[in-house]
């Protein structure tokens, strides 16, 4: 039986480093290693960027115009439909990453063009970076993916909607975001690990040196204005009592101006870094000492679990996704207030032995997500079961 040959259908995607796309880099990273051939069809969003790279060996092609507004997202439609056309005896089955306009209208020629289309289905999902058009709720998600062969969910609230608006079971599988999570296999990073991570990141910027004795705290993923200036303001009166930390906030997704202008007035802009994103946060987990998370509907596909698994302590913002995806004994960890940040921020200080042990047991307690490589078995067990001719 050959490798099946996968189109992964997405709008964003590397040099892009949201949640949503470090999922999509790492996962078909694995694939590719895993006997699956991945071929990944985005939008060019920037006149300098090529039509065509390989992205950890994954070949990347990407269409004209990024759609940043409506009238785009119609024409890059209509691009993405001419090359699967063109290209379509390449592929064996296609995949689309969100359930949406883009979805339908790749299913409706699945039957002319003879090829299965699965989708994935993530009510939660918040469209970062997309037009205001392709914003729509979790029912019309639910109804894009009415003719797709597969729709693949991560949760069992998920998979509950998808029945409830009439989604045959046989066509629904469950395989959870969290299963790409690079850190499944380590645990907290020894001294001779971090030692090597905070030069790894230096190499990268003198602006990542600490001084000794100094907590390190990082804030990952996406996240609103308000939100975020509300966890400033408190690191912010952290440091002003005496408070040794430093914080970087990775991958925010805001204009620097909204966040930049407060931590200057405040006076700790040395203290307090801006960093647009990585597409690799290995190092920063193993060097941090507390993770920040105040948009956790967005950083459970990739960030949120790999704090977990690397037994990194973490305050996270309370939200039923959280309180989901958490084992109830951890839930000390979230916060709904300002206040109550405050009060978990300062203990955390306090308390660092504490919330260290916590972090470990929380970590004991996921090691049922299971791994990167169970989970590539079921997608690859999923696209020979769809493919029209699995055979040489």
């Amino acid at each position: 039986m050959r490798r099946p040959r996968v189109l992964f259908v997405t709008r964003r995607f590397w040099p892009f480093i949201d949640d949503a796309c470090l999922r999509l880099l790492y996962q078909t990273e694995v694939m590719k290693r895993s006997e699956m051939d991945v071929t990944v069809l985005t939008a060019r969003w920037h006149s300098s960027w090529p039509e065509f790279c390989l992205c950890r060996e994954v070949p990347v092609f990407r269409l004209l115009p990024g759609p940043n507004n409506n009238w785009n997202e119609n024409h890059f439609q209509k691009n993405c439909l001419a090359w699967i056309t063109k290209h379509l005896a390449n592929f064996d089955c296609i995949y689309v990453d969100r359930s949406d306009s883009l979805l339908s209208s790749i299913a409706s020629k699945a039957a002319k063009w003879n090829i299965p289309v699965i989708a994935r289905f993530a009510p939660d999902d918040t469209g970062f970076g997309l037009c205001n058009g392709l914003k729509i709720n979790q029912h019309a998600m639910a109804e894009h993916c009415r003719r797709s062969s597969y729709v693949v969910c991560s949760s069992p609230r998920a998979h509950r909607l998808l029945i409830s608006q009439g989604i045959c079971e046989p066509k629904i599988v469950r395989i959870s975001d969290c299963d790409w999570d690079r850190a499944s296999g380590i645990s907290r990073a020894t001294t001779e690990q971090k030692t090597a991570a905070s030069r790894a990141l230096f190499e990268m910027s003198s602006d990542f040196v600490t001084p000794a004795r100094t907590a390190v705290v990082v804030h990952l993923g996406i996240s609103e204005a308000k939100r975020l200036r509300a966890v400033i303001k408190s690191v912010c009166d952290l440091l002003d009592a005496g408070g040794l930390v430093r914080m970087w906030i990775i991958g925010y997704g805001l204009p620097p101006n909204l966040l930049h202008d407060l931590i200057k007035s405040r006076g700790w802009h040395r203290e307090i870094l801006l960093f647009d994103g990585f597409d690799d946060l290995q190092e920063l987990v193993q060097v941090a000492d507390l993770a920040i998370v105040s948009n956790p509907e967005e950083t459970l596909q990739y960030s949120l679990p790999l704090i977990a698994q690397a037994s990194l302590p973490a305050i996270i913002s309370d939200c039923s996704e959280a309180r989901a995806w958490l084992p109830s004994s951890h839930h000390s960890q979230l916060y709904s207030s300002d206040p109550m940040f405050d009060e978990k921020l300062n203990d955390w200080l306090s308390h660092r032995a504490t919330w260290q042990d916590q972090a470990a047991t929380l970590r004991q307690s996921l090691r049922r997500i299971g791994s990167a490589e169970e989970s590539a078995q079921k997608w690859l067990s999923l696209f020979r079961e769809s493919c029209i001719d699995p055979t040489p």
